[in-house]
């Protein structure tokens, strides 16, 4: 096995990680994505940052086997297209040829959690958890499933968007226009807006407080630690997103029966009490068998789980 390179590209910014015939990271690198509707300009700086990779680690091209790149949105890994990544407005796009052009290399792409679910399986359960579920929470929330040490992608790629499973029927509309997604109540993004939204109106005072009138500076934090406080503009808001993470959590424990289930992104590790807050739910409503048979933590691999995931994949 030679070097691979994974890739976690994100709506803000996009991270490189080498691993070295070991697994183990022999360098690393975090540049802008800034490639808002058009894959042409993360594209050309993600080769710019690959041979300034190799160049520190005085690599040679040839050594290099292989790429995995993990991306936000609802994509098929077969033909290479984006069909719906919001967060970078892109709308059936071909990605994977633009990709390979920049890189010099054959890639493997991947929904980015799944990728994700895929490094939490690979670096961490391998060898004890064939049977693993994974949640991120951060902007959105997207899932990844591993049965029996194998990714589950489905038919088109899309397996494990759990972020659009219906938790209410009729509900917020979602970002992805449609009503009731749990991504609408327990996304970072739909949540800080809908603060936001309301602080705006002044009718939460002790939020904007806070914040010293500065909006833009609340965050899920924000909203959880006011909600402490019994702003209840706030309260509600964070009740809804503990709720709707909790039956997510105990529908899915129910479904795939994983022996680990692994919660990350930036919601979960800004707000670590969410982790037995749902472990509890789980306990109470899942199916009593699965309840008692999964272990439920938080990431192990945080930030780089996308990035490492991406890496291992090219082994599929």
């Amino acid at each position: 096995m030679g070097y691979r390179l994974g890739i976690d590209i994100g709506a803000t910014k996009t991270k490189l990680i080498l691993l070295n015939p070991q697994g183990k990271i022999a360098a690393r690198e975090q540049i802008r994505t800034e490639s808002i509707g058009s894959v042409e300009p993360i594209a050309t700086r993600a080769g710019q940052a690959l041979e300034g990779i190799l160049a520190r680690a005085k690599l040679p091209r040839s050594r290099l086997q292989a790429c995995g790149i993990g991306v936000a949105g609802q994509l098929d890994p077969k033909s290479g297209v984006i069909d719906d990544s919001p967060n970078l407005q892109w709308f059936g796009v071909q990605f994977k040829k633009p990709m390979e052009q920049a890189l010099g290399l054959k890639i493997r792409m991947a929904n980015d959690v799944n990728a994700a679910a895929w490094g939490e399986y690979w670096f961490g359960s391998k060898r004890t958890c064939p049977n693993l579920a994974a949640v991120f929470v951060g902007s959105g929330i997207g899932g990844g499933f591993v049965i029996n040490g194998s990714l589950v992608e489905g038919a088109s790629g899309t397996a494990a968007e759990v972020g659009h499973a219906i938790f209410r029927e009729n509900g917020l509309r979602c970002d992805c226009g449609r009503l009731g997604c749990h991504e609408a109540y327990a996304g970072g993004v739909p949540m800080e807006k809908r603060m936001r939204k309301l602080a705006g109106q002044g009718k939460a005072p002790l939020v904007a407080k806070m914040v010293q009138g500065e909006l833009s500076r609340i965050n899920t934090r924000t909203i959880a630690d006011a909600a402490k406080r019994g702003d209840p503009k706030a309260g509600r808001i964070w009740k809804d997103a503990v709720l709707s993470l909790c039956v997510l959590a105990a529908n899915l424990v129910s479904l795939l029966n994983p022996e680990r289930l692994v919660l990350g992104g930036g919601v979960i590790e800004g707000n670590p009490s969410l982790v037995p807050t749902i472990r509890k739910f789980v306990d109470e409503r899942a199916v009593a068998l699965s309840a008692r048979k999964v272990e439920i933590i938080q990431s192990q691999l945080k930030g780089d789980a996308i990035a490492l995931g991406a890496a291992a994949l090219v082994e599929l």
